[in-house]
Order: structure tokens, then sequence, then C-alpha cells
């Protein structure tokens, strides 16, 4: 029996994916999906685990962020709430935020050309307002950027863009649930600052306690906001655009 393309990326059938998809890195799995958690399915380039209200979704490789959710398009999904670390623009460790815009500077080779005009998506305001009614989490604005060597060399600019936190995958989150007419919400915690506290540089003791709560309490404030919302019925997807 031939196994289409969604089930040899996601290990899953489409029909098994929940209302509700939490899109993280694979080590951040188990924290969303919890220890009652379904066993984790592996496909070619995504790990997924049922945590019973959510889908949890790891990516191997956060490039391939926005084709994750542009797969989710004839899935149950209705809400896509990318989990992740970023990187802190005069934040310190253990900051976190739910983002209000994402500037798109995912191109590396763009940046390396010295690239300054960028793109804005947006998540989706009724669910970004539920929840930030829900946990009163700050908002921010992130660069979501294709390099890390070009980080500090951009700082200038992300500072009069207002920028607040750097990623790999928001604005392609926010781009493709737009695609695909769904409801898509990010939540970042800071784990290192550019440019005194890079991402390759050990942290103290201190900064490791701070990212370890901030890394739990904002999991566990998703988690919350997902157990509270009223039951979904599965969407009948027949009337979103194809990606």
């Amino acid at each position: 029996m031939a196994i289409d393309a969604f089930q040899k990326l996601f290990g899953i059938e489409k029909s098994r994916v929940q209302p509700d998809c939490i899109l993280s890195p694979l080590n951040e799995v188990d924290l969303l999906a919890g220890p009652k958690a379904a066993r984790h399915r592996r496909g070619d380039y995504f790990q997924v685990a049922d945590a019973g209200r959510a889908t949890i979704i790891g990516t191997r490789y956060n490039l391939l962020a926005g084709d994750c959710v542009l797969h989710l398009a004839d899935t149950p999904c209705r809400n896509i709430y990318l989990f992740n670390c970023c990187g802190g623009v005069g934040a310190g460790i253990g900051a976190a935020y739910s983002i209000a815009k994402a500037f798109d500077f995912e191109s590396f080779s763009g940046m390396l050309a010295g690239k300054e005009e960028a793109s804005c998506y947006f998540p989706d305001a009724t669910l970004a307002g539920e929840f930030s009614a829900h946990s009163g989490l700050p908002e921010a604005t992130c660069a979501t950027v294709g390099s890390l060597a070009l980080e500090a060399a951009y700082l200038p600019r992300f500072r009069a863009l207002g920028v607040n936190c750097l990623d790999m995958e928001c604005s392609a989150v926010f781009s493709a649930a737009g695609k695909i007419g769904r409801r898509a919400l990010a939540l970042l915690y800071v784990s290192n600052s550019i440019p005194d506290k890079p991402w390759h540089e050990h942290l103290d003791r201190r900064d490791i306690q701070r990212l370890g709560r901030a890394r739990n309490d904002l999991a566990a404030l998703l988690s919350g906001f997902i157990a509270r919302s009223p039951a979904r019925q599965p969407l009948n997807t027949t009337n979103f655009r194809p990606a």
C-alpha cells in the first residue's frame, strides 16, 4: 500500500491531527506532550506526539517550519502555535513573549548582501487577543533571520525596526498560516542575548535557572490556554485554499 506524502513526512495520517497544533523543535516535544502523551510517531522530517487536546509537531530543520504549516492545509488543524527559544535584543535571559509581528529576514543570501527591507507578518489577531487575556504575556516584535553569523551586524537595523527578539521560523509560520487560512500564534522565550550573551557562549548558573523557569512556565501557559478552550469540532477543510 502506497504511503502518501503527509504520512511519509509526519508518520501519521492527516485525520489524526488535532484542531490545536504546537510546532516546536524536536527537543521541546517531550516538555509539551507531557508524560501521558501517546507514543511519538516519526516521519522523515517531523516527529508527532498526541497530547490529547493538541498535536505536538517537532521539526528536525527550522527551514521546514513553513512547509510543515502548508502540509496542514487539509487536516483538522485550525490553530497553530509556534513554541521555541529566541535571541533577545535588549532583553534578558528568560524573558518570554507573544509575538505581535515578525519581519522576514529569512534569506541568508539577502542578509549577506546587506538587505535592509523586509516584509512583515502577523499572528491571528483574535487568537493573539484570546491568549493575551489568558496569560498577560508581553508582546514583542521578532525578526526571523537566515543567519546566526550575521545577527550582530544587523543589530542597528533591528533596533530601528523595534525588534525585541530573533528567531528562524516565525515569519514563515505566520505567512504559511495565512496562506492556508489557519490561525497562528508564536510564543518565544529568550535563551541568549545579542551581542552580550550570544548563542554559542555558556550561561552561568543563574541564567540557566532563569531559562529553565521561562521554558517551563511558557509551556504551562500554552497548555493551560489550550485546555481551557472550548471543545472544538474538526474543521471542514474544503473551504480553505490549498497551499
